[in-house]
C-alpha cells in the first residue's frame, strides 16, 4: 500500500507542475471589444501561474495572479513534504488535509478572480470558456481524496506513525 501512496503523490506533484502552466479559463473578446479596443486586442487566458492577454499593472490583477501562483506552489510544497516523509517511513496527515482545503477553495477563488478580470475589461464583451486546467484540477481533487483514504488505511493497518 505504501507503494500506491507514493504513486499518488508523484502524480499529484506532476499534475501540480502541469497546472501552473495550464490555462483554466479562456476569456474570448467579443465584437464589442474589437469595436472599442481595435482589431489587435488579445483574448485573455487565466493560467495556473499567470495571466495572458491582460495588463497586470492594475493592483488587483497583479495581486491575483501572484496569489494564485503562491497557492499552487504551497500545494506543491505540501504534497512534496508528504512524499519526502513517506520515503522516510512516516505518514504525514496535515499536509494532505491542508492541500485538500486549498483544492476545495480553488473554484471559489477562480470565480472571483475571473470576475475581477472581467470587471477590469471595460467594453471588452468577454465570453467565459472553461479550459483544460479545470480537468487537471478535477483529477487532482479526486487523487487527493483517494490519497487521504489510502493514507488512513495504511496508518490503520500498519500502525505507522502519523
Amino acid at each position: 500500500m505504501k507503494g500506491s501512496i507514493e504513486i499518488y503523490l508523484k502524480w499529484l506533484i506532476g499534475l501540480t507542475l502541469m497546472a501552473i502552466i495550464t490555462p483554466f479559463v479562456y476569456l474570448k473578446i467579443g465584437p464589442g471589444g474589437y469595436e472599442y479596443y481595435g482589431p489587435d486586442v488579445p483574448d485573455i487566458y487565466i493560467l495556473g501561474g499567470t495571466i495572458l492577454g491582460k495588463d497586470r499593472s492594475w493592483w488587483v490583477i497583479n495581486f491575483s495572479y501572484k496569489f494564485q501562483l503562491t497557492a499552487m506552489l504551497t500545494y506543491l510544497i505540501l504534497i512534496t513534504i508528504c512524499y519526502l516523509k513517506l520515503k522516510k517511513g512516516k505518514i504525514e496527515k496535515w499536509p494532505p488535509i491542508l492541500s485538500l482545503i486549498l483544492l476545495v477553495l480553488f473554484p471559489f477563488w477562480l470565480a472571483m478572480y475571473t470576475d475581477h478580470v472581467i470587471n477590469n475589461s471595460d467594453y471588452a464583451d468577454l465570453t467565459i470558456y472553461p479550459h483544460v486546467g479545470l480537468s487537471v484540477y478535477g483529477v487532482g481533487l479526486v487523487l487527493n481524496l483517494v490519497l487521504l483514504i489510502k493514507m488512513k488505511k495504511y496508518h490503520l493497518t500498519t500502525k505507522a506513525p502519523m
